[in-house]
């Protein structure tokens, strides 16, 4: 059984790994040492580990100036930290000498089961070039100037277009950077390319999905309903990009994941969903008549002649009474009738 020794990092994170098949390592600065520490805080030689006869690792420190500390044993709960001068190592104890910490584990310890590769990983590879990057970034920025341009019957300046293509690239280049500065922290991986790429993609989709939804209020005249449906694109979307930013960037479990990445974002669009299903039945003084301006070879119904729209119109205004609002209407008449019938009656005496 030969003892392994671990660099790990304040997240239990392993930096180096050092096999003791010998009798006798030590730890510290210098060169000469088995385990080097690059700690200033750590002795040349500030410690050592040696095999007693019955095969048992003991760890001994050497007079160093800040001492050898005793964190934890991630297998046995009940060891409490202890500044130790002599400790018999057992699989799983963590030590800190400066400011730097070392774990121990005997190579009888099995270890778990690989993992197998997401699917998804395929695609983050092939998005996280920088030829794919820059290209959705591009049609990003052009397809938001083109919508901008479409939208206004006004002359659009250069620097608008300008500001348009800056402000999208920005919030894109924000976004990305954002999520690799988590992964960098958590995971010690940035994977800021597929970050952008991701990003890129999504709003290039929701962008699509806005011109697509005016052409269908153009078509059916569903102006009403479409804040709504927007809201339920949205609920769609931003949980796949929760997800896969989710999964580049931090150490969740694939349920915690896809949980985090459903509610975070409904927590925020189910209010505005339910705000947008009250008001729909409020009552508007003009009709839901779109108000698009485009092409008629984007109509996909045939249209309805002025006269005939007229016609309908009494049906876009009129509306009907229940029963107790017709009885509120006739005691109002009731009582206008009687009241005019008193004034008459007044004015003649």
């Amino acid at each position: 059984m030969a003892l392994i020794i671990e660099e790990i990092s304040r997240a239990h994170r392993v930096h180096t790994r050092h096999r003791m098949e010998e009798d006798r390592a030590t730890l510290g600065r210098s060169f000469n040492n088995a385990v080097i520490v690059e700690d200033p805080h750590v002795d040349p030689v500030h410690a050592e580990v040696i095999r007693d006869e019955d095969g048992c690792y003991v760890l001994r420190d050497l007079q160093s100036l800040n001492g050898v500390q005793l964190l934890r044993n991630c297998r046995d709960k009940s060891v409490k930290p202890a500044v130790v001068t002599e400790h018999l190592i057992q699989s799983g104890d963590e030590i800190q000498i400066g400011k730097s910490r070392l774990r121990f584990t005997d190579t009888d310890n099995s270890v778990a089961p690989a993992i197998p590769l997401h699917s998804a990983e395929t695609v983050f590879d092939r998005l996280a070039t920088p030829m794919v990057a820059v290209g959705l970034c591009l049609l990003v920025a052009g397809l938001s100037l083109w919508l901008g341009y479409l939208g206004t019957a006004n002359k659009v300046p250069w620097t608008k277009g300008i500001e348009v293509i800056t402000n999208t690239i920005i919030g894109l280049l924000i976004y990305a950077a954002a999520w690799s500065f988590i992964g960098r922290v958590v995971r010690h991986e940035s994977h800021f390319l597929a970050h952008l790429s991701i990003a890129g993609a999504a709003v290039l989709l929701f962008t699509g999905w806005q011109w697509f939804s005016t052409l269908l209020d153009y078509n059916f005249s569903i102006s009403q309903a479409m804040p709504l449906v927007n809201t339920v694109a949205l609920g769609i979307l931003l949980p796949v990009v929760l997800w896969c930013a989710a999964y580049l960037a931090l150490n969740l479990t694939p349920r915690w994941r896809l949980a985090a990445a459903i509610l975070v974002p409904w927590c925020f669009l189910g209010l505005a969903a339910a705000m947008q299903i009250g008001e729909m039945d409020e009552f508007s003084e003009s009709p839901q008549v779109s108000k698009e301006l485009k092409y008629k070879d984007l109509l996909w119904r045939k249209p309805v002649p002025l006269q005939d729209f007229l016609a309908q119109a009494p049906d876009l205004f009129d509306i009907p009474l229940g029963e107790k609002d017709s009885d509120k209407a006739s005691d109002k008449a009731t009582q206008k009738s009687a009241t005019d019938g008193e004034t008459g009656s007044n004015e003649e005496s």
